[in-house]
């Protein structure tokens, strides 16, 4: 190799050698390149410098630029440092895999006057030939990585779209020889994880299937850190996983995620995990392999987990506990948007629907109230008359239900037996088979032996659960059951029915409902005694948001069925009775009438004077009279410039005469003026000023000192005087 090229100055320099290897793969397994790659410090003093040092953070980092490298950025900035005298590599792919790094560093190079050297010769940046070969030696490094990337991708794809992508199995599944997915043998992990969709098709909900497997102490297979087999107590995740992968339903899906690029600080990263619709997989085979559940119970799962998350904007949720039977299904029939629910009373004993979406969206009044107990009893007498005819059906399906409960937990629980069995007859073999003089052995078999056999007696043991329940169902609980069916409403009203099922029940049956409040004619006002609810009839406690005073209003209910058909109840609910300490009507329209002219010491004053009480008959204050207001919407008194009328004392004012002067002209007759009720503020229109029996008396008044009226002592002076 010609070292001409190196001169003393670069001697006088350090050398530096960069140590990369892409892959930790690499660096554990490729030696013989690694030390190759650190040899090139020996080599670096063979050519004269004084010094050389090796750069390696970067073992087991890529090339491709899609990672951080603090050693190349140490090296680069070594090399601006004007230190360097050569930087050594066994190649151009170890220095970079990108012509974004590869060329910035020869840019710094040929600024430094430091050398790039390898084992095929020693190149200088500032001469042309010399940058036209470090040029294609990074673009041929950037090109093979390429290559071999696109070689490896298309071997994949090609995989990919026959099924055969070589991953790690779901638990449940193994993989054969030949690269096909078939079900476990062990029946023990079979009977597990049929149990969690049986379970979940039952329930309807992700959650309450972890708390009945934690209740029962339901251990479930998964692979623990290092990719074994284990039996543990399920967590949430864990169950999502089952009922979310579609290779329990029988498919090969692959591409259910994607990367995202992002440029950040200049240099490309890349993000995993981003979820993809159904409709954008890659690949989706059906019937790949057997499967658990079949392509539609898969599909029925996932419309199930959608619907019960609350946070996608969905009408419907997951079923809750709570006395209101129809949350999730009552949709406003004014705006369109779904109801929701709310508890008041006294330990929130009373639900009610309302529509609060116009409140949130656009800051209006709520579209319609409704009370929820007398509609949800309306709906269910639909739904009882709709199923009356399956009742018994419903019955004998229970009861088959709930033998096929007990033979799956029977089932498992033999199951787990046998295994345990099993293990333990094994250690028990393992512990003979050893030489009794082996201790260091023995002692350990002998402990796992002595585990299974724990494990054997635990297992063995009754169950922490009523035996009843263990037991088939005896034949009067059978006649019962059928009594019951024979008769729906018996059923629906049992103290044991709780209300999940109930809410689950009309789920199934019930797709939505659309819910109007309209305001009708006045009718009679109902007896004392309510009438019971009719079939079709959902009378009850029902109010909007406005309604006028004395009318009642429509409630009209169009349930959707889940078949398709459609049914409408309407009924004419009453107006709310009026609260016993509500303020008397005649009253609020006189503190109507005295807010134009008067403020709430004014109204109080006059309101007592005239005889008014509250609605607990005590006298009027200031803060009842503002109260009042804001419960009738009643705008307060403010005093305007440009009001239509003027008070006595800015009367007085402009006339130029006293108060009491004014009063006896009002008496006279000679200035027109109203009052609204006995004791209110007089009240003066400004044209009646300018009248001219009112200006002659004023300006009477200014010459003489007298204004020629009856004198303040005449009976009707002295009645003006009190108001």
């Amino acid at each position: 190799m010609n070292t001409d090229k190196i001169t003393p100055q670069h001697r006088q320099r350090i050398a530096l050698v960069y140590v990369r290897q892409s892959t930790m793969t690499q660096v554990l397994h490729n030696r013989e390149s690694q030390q190759r790659q650190y040899a090139l410090k020996e080599y670096a003093v063979t050519l004269g410098f004084r010094l050389a040092d090796v750069i390696d953070e970067d073992l087991g980092r890529s090339g491709s630029g899609l990672v951080e490298r603090p050693g190349f950025a140490r090296l680069l900035e070594r090399v601006c440092s004007g230190e360097v005298g050569g930087v050594l590599a066994l190649e151009a792919s170890r220095l970079a895999r990108n012509n974004r790094d590869w060329h910035h560093l020869v840019d710094l190079c040929a600024m430094t006057d430091t050398l790039v050297i390898d084992y095929d010769g020693i190149y200088d940046a500032r001469l042309l030939n010399d940058r036209l070969l470090l040029g294609l030696k990074g673009t041929m490094s950037e090109f093979e990585l390429g290559l071999l990337r696109q070689r490896a991708q298309e071997a994949l794809r090609r995989k990919i779209a026959r099924g055969e992508v070589l991953h790690v199995p779901p638990v449940g599944y193994e993989r054969t020889e030949d690269n096909r997915l078939e079900l476990t043998p062990d029946l023990q992990i079979q009977q597990a994880i049929k149990s969690v969709f049986a379970r979940f098709r039952e329930m309807g909900s992700a959650r309450q299937v972890l708390l009945w497997c934690r209740q029962e102490g339901l251990q479930l297979p998964t692979r623990d850190e290092h990719g074994r087999l284990v039996w543990r107590l399920p967590v949430f995740g864990r169950i999502l996983r089952f009922l979310k992968n579609p290779a329990y339903a029988g498919a090969f899906v692959y591409g259910r995620t994607m990367r995202r690029t992002s440029i950040e600080e200049g240099r490309q990263k890349r993000t995993r995990g981003h979820r993809r619709e159904p409709k954008e997989w890659t690949v989706a085979l059906r019937d790949h392999h057997a499967g658990y559940i079949t392509w539609a119970d898969y599909e029925a799962n996932q419309c199930t987990l959608l619907e019960n998350s609350t946070l996608r904007g969905k009408m419907r949720s997951a079923v809750k506990s709570g006395a209101a039977l129809l949350s999730g299904l009552l949709r406003c029939g004014h705006c369109g948007r779904p109801l929701h629910l709310t508890y008041t009373g006294n330990g929130g004993k009373h639900p009610r629907y309302y529509c609060r979406s116009a409140t949130i969206n656009h800051g209006g009044a709520a579209c319609i109230r409704v009370g929820a107990s007398r509609v949800d009893a309306a709906v269910v007498q639909q739904v009882l008359a709709a199923l009356q005819p399956s009742g018994l059906d419903a019955a004998r399906q229970a009861e088959r239900l709930a033998e096929d409960q007990r033979s799956r937990k029977l089932e498992t629980i033999r199951l787990a037996q046998q295994k345990a069995r099993y293990e333990a007859d094994r250690c028990r073999r393992q512990f003979e088979a050893v030489e009794p003089e082996n201790r260091l052995v023995a002692a350990e078999l002998e402990r796992r032996w002595n585990a299974a056999l724990a494990e054997v007696a635990r297992l063995d043991a009754p169950l922490p659960i009523p035996q009843a329940a263990e037991a088939p169902l005896a034949t009067a609980e059978i006649a019962r059951l059928r009594a019951l069916g024979a008769d729906l409403t018996t059923a629906w009203e049992h103290p044991a029915a709780p209300p999940e099922l109930k809410k689950r029940i009309l789920r199934t049956v019930i797709e939505e409902i659309i819910v109007r409040l309209d305001s009708g004619k006045a009718v009679p006002t109902p007896p004392s005694a309510p009438e019971p609810p009719r079939a079709g009839s959902c009378s009850g406690t029902t109010e909007a948001c406005a309604p006028h005073p004395g009318a009642n209003s429509i409630l009209t209910l169009t349930v959707h069925w889940a078949g398709g058909a459609h049914t409408t109840l309407q009924s004419i609910t009453p107006a709310r009775p009026a609260h016993p300490h509500a303020t008397a009507s005649d009253t609020v329209e006189l503190i109507r009438q005295l807010a134009t002219a008067c403020a709430d010491e004014q109204i109080a004053f006059v309101l007592n004077r005239n005889g008014h009480r509250t609605g607990k008959g005590l006298t009027w204050k200031a803060h009842n009279v503002a109260d009042a207001r804001r419960k009738h919407e009643i705008a307060a008194y403010l005093p305007d410039a440009t009001q239509a009328w003027l008070t006595l004392a800015q009367t007085a004012a402009k006339l130029g005469m006293s108060p009491k002067t004014v009063r006896r002209l009002i008496a006279s007759g000679s200035l027109p003026a109203q009052q609204i009720v006995a004791h209110a503020p007089w009240l003066i229109a400004p044209e009646s000023l300018r009248l001219p029996r009112v200006v002659a008396l004023a300006v009477n008044l200014k010459k003489t000192g007298r204004c020629g009226l009856p004198h303040a002592n005449s009976p009707a002076n002295l009645e003006l005087s009190f108001s």
